[in-house]
């Protein structure tokens, strides 16, 4: 796998293939849109979609964590789909093994618990200079950072053949996270001038534009 350093308002941050930052100065992983609980949601409504994209999910989150060994992990968003199920006592699980971890969820438009356990902490927002994190884009006198929208980035080859990739999005004032999810859309966005694009394939993050 081939990570990318990308250097935005004095901080160097960490792209991962895995569809995740590290942010190495504050030793913490930002990731966005796990959208856990989604297959069940599916299966709850007739339709057949196994569960293992979940597992794979948290696997992927799993080895980050032993990889890079974060004090924080920072979630963007959309944790669940929807309702409770086994999948949400999976997550529950799992940051229950990760017990020296802080977990931060920024909320978002999914995230629809009256209540969550202790060891998450769940914002409305979040300020750590000089980024905002939040799970749509906000206005912020920080540079943003949010999810939501799942970007993805269209490439033609030779042949006029056509591709839509994962991609992280930088522009003058904010940011957009890939899903972390493996059971999401991509949303194809159009970069203005001066804006950054960095792709995800083949287990390697490139910049496009």
């Amino acid at each position: 796998m081939s990570n990318c350093e990308f250097e935005i308002k004095g901080e160097k941050l960490l792209l991962l293939p895995e569809k995740g930052i590290y942010w190495s100065s504050k030793n913490l992983i930002i990731i966005s849109d796990l959208h856990l609980g989604k297959a069940g949601h599916f299966r709850k409504h007739g339709i057949p979609v196994s569960g293992k994209v979940h597992y794979t999910d948290l696997k992927i989150l799993q080895s980050l964590l032993k990889s890079y060994k974060p004090e924080q992990v920072v979630l963007l968003g959309d944790l669940f789909h929807s309702f409770k199920n086994n999948e949400w006592d999976d997550f529950l699980r799992f940051i229950e093994v990760f017990d020296i971890v802080k977990f931060i969820l920024v909320r978002g438009n999914h995230d629809i618990f009256e209540e969550y356990p202790s060891k998450l902490e769940v914002v409305e927002s979040l300020d750590l200079r000089p980024f905002n994190f939040t799970h749509q884009k906000e206005n912020s006198e920080l540079y943003n950072i949010s999810g939501h929208i799942h970007p993805g980035f269209r490439i033609r080859g030779i042949a006029r053949e056509g591709l839509t990739l994962p991609c992280f999005y930088f522009s003058e004032d904010h940011a957009v996270m890939p899903a972390f999810g493996q059971f999401t859309g991509i949303k194809k966005i159009k970069p203005r001038e001066g804006d950054k694009i960095f792709g995800i394939a083949d287990d390697n993050v490139m910049e496009l534009i």
